[in-house]
């Protein structure tokens, strides 16, 4: 057995200057797991376009329907510390491969849900499949690109995310008027086993010279070349990692509660929007982190500046949140533009992933990536569930909520943003890379 210091464990991860395959492979290599994780994010934000009608097809009250969808976080979030430790120990092209297929059986099981049940076990399928998405896409850029490019590539990966939001509130929105939603749940299905398929043709193994890297980061600690576990050890050990991934927690809520689930009906039952406009509205959100994050990614590269980034980010989004929650009927056409504005503070949020990486060992990059997804997506199926039970008790009949029911309901949100401005001024500037 052997012995960890929390000191030696968290020494920067070494720095690479150049390409190793070259620009174009390595940019091809990274583009499929970031794909992954667009229809990742597409699976994951479709029932907030649905919500109503799994709401009557089930004859389920607000609370009832949050817990089930919940359950997509329930997986994902425990899934991410075991993720990061196959990533590190297998690579990225069989875990992604597998993570893609799980995603397909979720969304058939979703479409085949004959109660809330088997609606919740089909999310909590998709939750370990998605789980692999964008730590994939960030473990890949990290084998293939150099250092100074991560926030770029953490940046750039989210964009396509927000891009599947998008999609996801406006052609899923579409689509609903069109097809059934379980019949939009067999698509999911579908394209899942071709986004499988393309990861076994076209994403590499790990090279030899990555490997050796590894090894030697490995003895350097005097630990055996097949351990699995002592990378997640050091990240559990590192007190900056646990307030790194609080902080990013705390700023992914209003995305992943309002954004995800519960805006739509805010915007369309407290503004007065059309089901249509609220849908388009509610997507400006995952527009501005999808056009700010790969900006705020170069912005740090660049100067290095980490920190700072995420500071500045959290300030933004909790003043858009605090006046989107403002926001009356009669000023209701500013509600684009507070959340493309509440976007642009939560694309803050990537240069948490490079952090992370920077301040970890070269054997457990996977492991930081994963535990600092692992905070954001456990903390979004709390509030996920805790915004329905709140909507609830403030509702004056089963299912009819006033605009204050919306505000109190989300207000968790707020101090939340307001905790992520303070703990980010205690976290360490990482060294920057070459």
């Amino acid at each position: 057995m052997h012995r960890v210091s929390g000191h030696s464990c968290m020494q920067s991860a070494s720095d690479r200057g150049g390409y190793p395959a070259g620009p174009v492979r390595a940019w091809i290599y990274w583009s499929i797991p970031a794909i992954f994780f667009l229809y990742e994010f597409m699976l994951r934000v479709s029932p907030s376009v649905v919500e109503t009608r799994l709401q009557d097809a089930f004859s389920a009250e607000a609370a009832d329907i949050g817990l089930s969808m919940s359950m997509y976080y329930a997986a994902y979030a425990p899934m991410q510390l075991l993720v990061g430790v196959l990533l590190d120990r297998f690579g990225s092209r069989g875990p992604l491969m597998l993570a893609a297929l799980i995603c397909g059986l979720g969304a058939a099981l979703f479409a085949m849900a004959d109660g809330l049940g088997m609606l919740g076990a089909g999310r909590f399928l998709a939750g370990i499949g998605s789980a692999f998405a964008y730590v994939g896409a960030i473990y890949v850029a990290s084998v293939w690109f150099p250092s100074r490019r991560l926030s770029l590539l953490a940046g750039t990966t989210a964009a396509l995310g927000m891009a599947g939001a998008v999609a996801g509130q406006s052609i899923l929105g579409w689509l609903d008027h069109v097809v059934t939603w379980r019949q939009t749940a067999w698509c999911f299905a579908a394209v899942a086993v071709i986004i499988a398929l393309v990861i076994v043709a076209v994403v590499p193994k790990r090279p030899q010279w990555f490997m050796k890297q590894r090894a030697e980061s490995l003895c350097a600690q005097g630990i055996e070349a097949d351990s699995m576990w002592h990378g997640l050890r050091c990240v559990l050990s590192s007190r900056s990692m646990w307030l790194l991934a609080l902080v990013a927690g705390l700023l992914y809520l209003p995305l992943g509660t309002f954004g995800a689930l519960w805006g739509d009906r805010y915007l369309s039952e407290c503004l007065k929007l059309s089901d249509s406009m609220a849908a388009t509205a509610d997507a400006m959100l995952f527009l501005g982190v999808g056009v700010a994050a790969p900006l705020m990614g170069l912005f740090a590269d660049r100067t290095g500046k980490m920190r700072e980034t995420l500071i500045l980010g959290s300030v933004l989004a909790l003043v858009s949140m605090i006046g989107l929650l403002a926001l009356s009927p009669a000023w209701s056409g500013l509600a684009p533009v507070m959340l493309a504005t509440l976007g642009f503070g939560i694309a803050g949020i990537t240069v948490a992933f490079p952090m992370a990486i920077h301040a970890s060992p070269h054997h457990a990059r996977g492991v930081a990536i994963c535990f600092v997804n692992f905070f954001q997506m456990l903390m979004v199926g709390i509030s996920q569930w805790g915004t329905g039970v709140l909507l609830d008790a403030g509702a004056s009949a089963p299912g009819v909520y006033e605009a204050w029911d919306f505000r109190m309901a989300f207000s968790p949100l707020v101090g939340g943003l307001v905790l992520t401005v303070i703990l980010a001024g205690f976290l360490p500037r990482p060294k920057p890379s070459a």
